[in-house]
Formats: C-alpha cells, structure tokens, sequence
C-alpha cells in the first residue's frame, strides 16, 4: 500500500465517522454519489472551522499549511521529479528536461511538462507517454564538465552571445566549447543541429510556452555549472591610440 493510498484511506475513515454521525440510522451514499460527497465534505470542513474558531485556532492558516504539505507529498509521490531527463516517446522520442506538472481538474490525470533543447514551447504529457532518457553525454567546456541539457542549452547561449567580444586568445577554445555542446544537444534530444543553432541564436527569448489555465508546479530544473557562467574569459579594456 502506497502512502497516498494510506492517506485516502484515513481521511475515508474520518469522512464516513463524521457521516454516520451526521445521518445515523441511514445507508451510505458516500461511494455511490459525488455531489453527496462534496458536500459531505463541506459540511465537515465548516465544522471543523467552528471547532478551530471556538479553540482559538487560525483555520486558514491550518488549511494553508495542509495544501503545501500535500503539494510536497504529491511531489515526492510522482513518477519524474522536477530536474529529471525524459523521453518523449509519441513525439518523435525527443528527450528533454522536467521543469514541472500540471493537472486541468482535480480528476484528470497529471501530465508532466518538459523542455526539450531547442523548442520555444513546452511538452505537456502523462508519464505513460514518458520514458527515463539516457544519460546527457558529459561534454568538456572551458567552465568544466556539463552533464544536463539545460546546463548545455544555456551555456551555448552565453558562448555564442559572447564570442563577438571575446579575444582571439579565447574564441578558438570558446568556438570548439560551442561546437561540442551543439553535438551533445543535438544526438541527445533529437533535434538537428541546424534547428538547434537557429533556435539559440542570440536574441530577446521569451519565455518557452506553458498551458494557461491549469495548475502547475515549475522550479529550476538543473544544478548548477561546475563554474559560474559569468566567469567566461573577459576581454581586455581597450586602449587609446596616441
């Protein structure tokens, strides 16, 4: 038994005490009939917001603090955690990065969005269409050892936006840096180089797309770079000619 099934399991105990207590004498309706059990459940919670009123308790506080606990606990219950690499197995096999989930209703089931490198939007899929992906190919930089595609996505960004500044002494390095991550991102997602290159290109990036009315829960998806990214080789100031 799972600890989510565990959890419903007590709160079916309490709701169905509460029930024979509101109604005794009188048959069941709460597995048989939805509407009865919300309001069921209604009822439960006004009563127990006069309980917290009368002892001097902060009932919204409680009911604050009872959501986030859920939302922690239904995280570590999901099948892909915030950070993992995916495969999207009805989209060509595409891998990406797990940046979050979202669920439309508090009955459908929940899909979970990932950032594939290269994409401007967001895939939004249930975890049967979600495999584990292979391991990102640890790429060599001039910052270190990159072993995450977002690191990669984003690092061959910053390269490629600062190579024009760069001075010759450390474009070539920079240049070959931007070249394996190029490869790296491309055989590990699935999208070709060339898509890849243009999609990164240096200019105003929105945001990739997420679904609007839903819920979602989205973080940082990766760790950090072996070296922080604003300690790229710096060029030296320039000089006025006499």
């Amino acid at each position: 038994m799972t600890h989510t099934t565990k959890r419903i399991d007590r709160a079916t105990h309490a709701l169905t005490a509460y029930e024979h207590d509101a109604f005794p004498g009188k048959p069941s309706l709460l597995q048989h009939d939805a509407f009865y059990a919300e309001a069921l459940l209604a009822a439960l919670l006004c009563d127990l917001e006069h309980y917290a009123s009368h002892h001097g308790i902060d009932f919204s506080g409680v009911l604050s603090t009872g959501r986030a606990i859920n939302a922690s606990e239904v995280a570590e219950d999901a099948p892909y955690k915030i950070g993992d690499q995916a495969r999207l197995t009805r989209q060509h096999d595409r891998c990406g990065t797990v940046i979050g989930w979202q669920t439309t209703s508090p009955d459908s089931e929940t899909s979970f969005l990932v950032a594939v490198p290269g994409i401007p939007y967001v895939y939004a899929e249930p975890a049967a269409h979600l495999a584990p992906a292979p391991d990102f190919p640890a790429t060599q930089t001039i910052l270190g050892t990159i072993h995450h595609a977002d690191q990669a996505e984003q690092l061959y960004i910053t390269i490629t936006a600062r190579l024009a500044d760069t001075p010759d002494s450390t474009r070539h390095t920079l240049e070959s840096d931007r070249r394996r991550l190029l490869a790296a991102l491309s055989s590990w997602s699935g999208i070709t180089e060339t898509r890849l290159h243009n999609e990164l290109a240096p200019r105003p990036r929105a945001n990739r797309h997420q679904p609007s009315s839903t819920s979602t829960s989205t973080s940082a998806a990766a760790a950090k770079f072996p070296t922080a990214i604003n300690h790229l080789p710096a060029p030296p100031p320039h000089r006025n000619r006499d």
